[in-house]
């Protein structure tokens, strides 16, 4: 069966992952922090949106996922992709731009939104099926 949403969804926030590490790298070694954020501020920010991306991506992606091979490639699935990736991609210029207080808590907001849709959509469909 064929999953395109959840490939480009993959693609995506792994390409993400890979640039916020490389980011966390470069900034280890400006600093000269090998471990921990060395009280740096900017380093500390760069480690917690690479570590929340990497919370978040992984379990939508297995929502995304389970929903193709259920449902199919819907719609539905393809808009709540769309908005996930857009909240991970708004909330790293959020938190790497000091913190910007609003866009971080609309893009955290969308996040937990997409997946709390996402989740219900597949217990409701689990559910159809019992």
């Amino acid at each position: 069966m064929s999953i395109p949403v959840t490939m480009t969804l993959a693609a995506i926030c792994g390409l993400l992952l890979v640039g916020l590490a490389m980011r966390v790298s470069m900034l280890r070694m400006r600093h000269k922090v090998a471990f921990g954020d060395g009280g740096n501020a900017e380093l500390m920010r760069a480690i917690r949106v690479h570590a929340n991306t990497a919370e978040h991506a992984p379990i939508f992606i297995l929502l995304a996922l389970v929903h193709e091979l259920a449902r199919g490639t819907t719609g539905f699935l393809i808009a709540l992709a769309v908005l996930f990736a857009v909240a991970r991609l708004g909330f790293a210029v959020a938190i790497l731009g000091r913190g910007l207080h609003k866009l971080r808590m609309a893009t955290a907001l969308l996040t937990y939104l997409t997946q709390a849709v996402l989740a219900g959509a597949l217990l409701v469909s689990a559910l159809a099926l019992l």
